[in-house]
């Protein structure tokens, strides 16, 4: 892909992975069913009186969610990562000790260890608004199942009343359940993951079967949808499956006509396959509709694209792309 895509679309994805998320979560409250997409089992939490921030999946693959009960000021967060082995308590001792160490470095609280359901705990009081005393109390717990890990950090402001009771009595609510069934949403967010990091292979089996399930039974919004259908085009070309590329933005047309992106992408896919006329023929229409849409999302120089590095020395082509560079009167 080019750079100036990738500057484009990276922050973008980094913020649905989460934010997305947070909407869906919101809607399904008061239960929060935490999970990774291969597994059957989910770490499930009841959210009634919380307020879901984020429910989604970090560009590096771990599984995050974080609430907040505005009443009382108590936050939780859950985040789950596959590793290469077993998980293990020993893990999770090795983990919560790295934490230990971390906050003893700005704060000079030391923690207490303790266990809930046979579960390490550590817990600390910390001074955070530098009044001289203990102002917030922490739980940071670990849990181990399989191949993954569960980070789980609980706070809550001391002068709420219920104050450790209350904490560990959430960390005790937290439960295993089957994971549901993923939806297209959950495998978009599974595949940005990777392909955030360029694993365009590992980011196409979940963007295909998002695609596969939106075309069922459509449940994205129009902006995630169009990041689906442009990321896994991407995906297919850079992985040099032009042909899958071509068709996937295609369907994209066939549903958004009128899309920039999407004839842009075309004309791209046209380069590489170097058939010249179609690439014209795209990019023309990509800057079309860039200029009579009312988003006027920003769309790429071709000149500088190196898509078109090879079809920039045909003289018709370029004399295309000066043209579609200048000014609109």
């Amino acid at each position: 892909m080019p750079p100036s895509t990738t500057v484009l679309l990276a922050p973008v994805l980094g913020i649905t992975l989460l934010a997305a998320g947070a909407a869906l979560a919101e809607e399904t409250a008061p239960r929060a069913n935490i999970a990774l997409i291969d597994k059957t089992w989910a770490v499930s939490l009841d959210t009634t009186g919380f307020r879901v921030q984020a429910d989604g999946v970090k560009p590096d693959s771990r599984r995050y969610f974080l609430a907040t009960e505005d009443a009382t000021g108590l936050h939780v967060s859950i985040t789950l990562e596959a590793v290469s082995g077993q998980a293990t308590e020993q893990g999770c001792l090795t983990h919560l000790s790295r934490i230990a160490q971390t906050v003893a470095a700005t704060h000079p609280a030391a923690p207490a260890r303790s266990e809930i359901q046979q579960q390490p705990l550590f817990e600390l009081l910390l001074d955070e608004t530098g009044g001289g005393r203990p102002d917030q109390r922490h739980l940071f717990a670990c849990m181990s199942k399989e191949n993954v890990y569960a980070d789980i950090h609980l706070s809550q402001p001391v002068s709420n009343t219920g104050g450790e009771p209350t904490l560990r009595n959430l960390l005790r609510s937290l439960t295993i359940v089957p994971a549901p069934t993923a939806g297209s949403l959950d495998h978009f967010r599974a595949g940005s993951a990777p392909y955030l990091r360029r694993q365009f292979n590992q980011a196409i089996s979940h963007y295909e079967q998002a695609i596969a399930l939106e075309r069922m039974h459509p449940v994205l919004d129009r902006s995630l949808w169009r990041v689906l259908v442009h990321n896994l085009g991407i995906a297919y070309a850079t992985t040099g499956d032009l042909a899958r590329a071509k068709a996937t933005i295609e369907y994209g047309l066939s549903q958004d006509p009128g899309n920039p992106l999407f004839h842009y992408d075309l004309a791209r896919t046209y380069a590489g396959m170097n058939e010249r006329d179609g690439a014209m023929q795209a990019l023309h229409a990509a800057f079309l509709h860039f200029r009579r849409s009312p988003e006027r999302d920003p769309i790429p120089d071709p000149r500088q694209d190196v898509s078109f590095r090879r079809l920039m020395l045909d003289p018709a082509f370029r004399t295309l792309t000066e043209s579609l560079m200048q000014p609109a009167i």
